[in-house]
């Protein structure tokens, strides 16, 4: 059976790539083997053709039937776009002059709708994708990667072995261990563990690589694999606890609601969880449900828009059954017909199209603040149900390492010419949830700090408040809470009106000047009623809060700010996140200013604006004159936030400066997504407990010259037993 035979066009195994055709069972096909007719047939993507009495039964013959085909006409299209966009390119195009990433356009947009020929997809995909940028600037080679996960003895390569032939045991591919896929897919799998040690193995990836494989060599087939983990999925989806996909499966639930209102009364009705069915199909990026023409459809979308496209086409889907759906008589069936809705749909086009009519105007963006608001929730859930074990809810928070495959510039270009941020907008994704996860332990750590030493805060509901009506209402009214809702109860209404009348109505306010004015008394009074002491929030009590406040809570907040801030070139000035929050506040009070007052500030109570500006003022004037680092600024003025219960609301207020906001971020930073108000319901469990901490801890202290008593006043004091600290 030696030799190096190729398959008939049209015929089996002819969409494989050529390094993936089984040689023995072609030998049997070339050589017209008798035999054959009596063993299992193939179709030309390698899987098996089951007939009984005549009729087929396989799965994967269903879909469109006829082999795989090219267009001529789309072919001729793709081409013509290939060229027109390397216009610059001297002599014949080839695959190697063509850029390895493609520019986005409606016109690639509308081709990759249409289809991408079956000849050109392993190079078109991995230029839509972005992994073959990763393969060509990775520092490390493929080879290297197989070496260093070839140890037989860890648990992922255990846990592979025993799915090797699960995976995909109807293709020949796959269906023994001496199938030409089975030590490319141990390979691959292996390695994919080996780069991402905190996800490890997930048989999810098994389903993905093995379709993968059909077409692509296995080193492409893992930097397509970098390319999903990376950039195209959210964090965690392969992870040990999956969260990534859990999130997306209540996102979906929540787009059921908005686009097939009738399909979420019927699952309501019959209390069906939709997740117990879809969870696979996300997970394996439909790999495991539908047909393998459909599939690739599919994979053509999914690689250029990401996983947007698997919410778009599970829409798509449940719209072409929703009639037979809504028809069905029992909870049993409408189950059953879901199970079974990806494997008996037959047009890969009219999935499509069902997909972008009806869904086509989710935005990726829309679907982020979808998934922080869920990732949310879940966090939230997790911490609840691990509050009696605080390092259980540390070690759960799963957080998710981006490896560093790129290659780095030199330190000369970084710092005459900026960071390349490309590597950072690929990553958003991974170092958001990051981000939220250590701001969830600081905050977490403290709640325990207060729970364990102050008695008065065991019942104290540790969980954030995420409900869109306390978001829009908090939004809405830009005052501190606390001082507003006191304000209401202690001030006459006489008073109130005493004050108007002899307030003056023309008033030329200078700017950063308070506004208005109020008994001082009362205004003490007023502070002295705020809040109330708790000897745990005090740092001249217990010395601990300020370790978790300053140590724990400030570096995760500062995180959070640095996410996404622009970064200039060495020429381009200083960046940190402390300019920026000097600017907003600046911007936000100057625009207050701009109106002229003609009654008592007291009417519309203390705005968070001013409040926050004026503490910004304070923090500058005590710590220029000991020339602290900006970084010590940052966290005094966290501790004044904390001590006036404010800390949530100055968040909103900078953020709300939408002018300083994208001045100085990117677009894929936090601070300018909608994940800025998760942080902000976050921050808001800190306002349940009251801090006494030191604006000035960090400052050095002063050393007060003493007044040198004279001789005289000594011998008096002495005499007469009198006490002085200067004798």
């Amino acid at each position: 059976l030696a030799g190096n035979y190729t398959p008939a066009p049209g015929g089996p195994f002819s969409a494989f790539t050529p390094s993936m055709w089984p040689q023995d069972i072609l030998a049997k096909y070339c050589q017209k083997d008798p035999n054959m007719e009596a063993e299992l047939q193939y179709d030309e993507f390698g899987f098996r053709i089951d007939s009984e009495d005549g009729v087929e039964t396989s799965k994967w013959q269903r879909g469109e039937g006829a082999p795989q085909r090219e267009d001529p006409q789309q072919r001729l299209r793709w081409q013509a776009h290939l060229e027109f966009t390397h216009n610059h390119t001297v002599g014949d195009l080839t695959w190697d002059k063509i850029s390895p990433t493609l520019a986005r356009s409606d016109r690639l947009r509308t081709l990759v709708l249409g289809g991408i020929p079956h000849s050109m997809r392993p190079q078109l995909w991995m230029r839509l994708s972005g992994a073959l940028q990763k393969k060509r600037t990775s520092e490390i080679s493929y080879r290297e990667i197989v070496k260093n996960s070839s140890n037989d003895d860890t648990t992922a390569a255990k846990q592979i072995e025993k799915d090797l032939l699960r995976t995909m045991p109807t293709n020949a591919c796959f269906s023994t261990l001496s199938s030409v896929g089975v030590p490319k897919l141990r390979r691959v799998l292996r390695g994919l563990a080996w780069l991402y040690p905190d996800i490890g193995y997930c048989q999810g990836t098994g389903m993905v690589v093995s379709c993968l494989l059909l077409f692509l060599e296995e080193e492409d087939a893992l930097w397509m694999m970098c390319a999903l983990i990376e950039d195209l999925l959210p964090p965690s989806y392969f992870s040990s606890t999956l969260l990534g996909v859990q999130t997306d499966q209540r996102v979906l639930r929540q787009l059921i609601v908005q686009y097939l209102p009738s399909l979420d009364q019927l699952l309501q009705e019959h209390d069906i969880e939709l997740s117990l069915i879809t969870l696979h199909w996300f997970l394996t990026a439909f790999a495991s449900v539908v047909d393998i023409r459909i599939l690739l459809r599919i994979w053509d979308l999914l690689f250029y828009e990401g996983s947007v496209v698997l919410f778009q086409v599970t829409l798509g889907m449940l719209k072409i059954k929703e009639e037979e759906l809504v028809s069905s008589e029992n909870s049993a069936s409408i189950f059953n017909t879901l199970s079974d809705l990806p494997s008996q749909l037959e047009d890969g086009a009219a999935v499509l199209g069902e997909a972008v009519r009806l869904a086509g105007s989710l935005s990726q963006e829309s679907l982020d603040a979808h998934r922080h608001k869920h990732l949310a929730y879940i966090l939230a859930e997790q911490a609840q149900l691990n509050s009696g074990n605080s390092h259980s809810l540390h070690t759960n928070l799963n957080k998710v390492v981006r490896r560093q495959s790129l290659r780095r510039k030199s330190t000369l270009s970084s710092l005459l010419w900026g960071e390349d941020e490309v590597e950072a907008l690929k990553a958003k994704n991974i170092k958001q949830t990051e981000l939220v996860a250590a701001l969830r332990e600081a905050i977490s750590r403290t709640a325990e700090h207060f729970h364990c030493l102050d008695p008065r805060n065991c019942s104290t509901d540790f969980t954030p408040d995420y409900s869109m009506e306390i978001q829009v209402l908090l939004f809405k009214s830009g005052v501190h809470e606390r001082v507003g809702t006191l304000f209401s109860e202690m001030v006459p209404t006489a008073l109130i009106t005493y004050m108007q009348l002899i307030t003056p109505t023309s008033i030329s306010h200078k700017p950063f000047v308070p506004l208005g004015w109020f008994p001082a008394k009362f205004v003490e009074v007023l502070d002295e009623r705020s809040k109330e002491y708790s000897l745990a929030g005090d740092d001249t009590v217990t010395e601990a809060v300020n370790d978790l406040v300053r140590g724990t809570l400030c570096p995760a907040l500062k995180a959070i700010f640095q996410h996404g801030l622009k970064k200039p070139s060495i020429l381009g000035g200083p960046c940190h996140p402390w300019l920026f929050i000097e600017e907003a506040a600046s911007r936000e009070v100057e625009r207050d200013f701009n109106s002229v007052y003609s009654r008592l500030v007291l009417c519309k109570t203390y705005r968070v604006v001013e409040h926050c500006f004026y503490v910004l003022q304070s923090v500058n004037m005590s710590h220029d004159t000991a020339h602290v680092q900006m970084d010590v600024k940052f966290r005094s003025l966290i501790c004044v936030g904390l001590n006036e219960q404010v800390l949530h609301l100055w968040l909103e207020v900078l953020c709300s400066s939408m002018n300083a906001v994208e001045k100085w971020y990117h677009p894929w930073s936090f601070l300018r997504s909608p994940g800025w108000v998760q942080i902000k319901c976050e921050l808001r469990v800190l306002s349940k407990f009251a801090f006494s901490l030191s604006q000035d801890c960090e400052l050095p202290t002063k050393k007060e010259k003493s007044p040198v008593l004279k001789s005289e006043v000594v011998d008096v004091l002495v005499q007469h037993h009198l006490f002085s600290w200067d004798l």
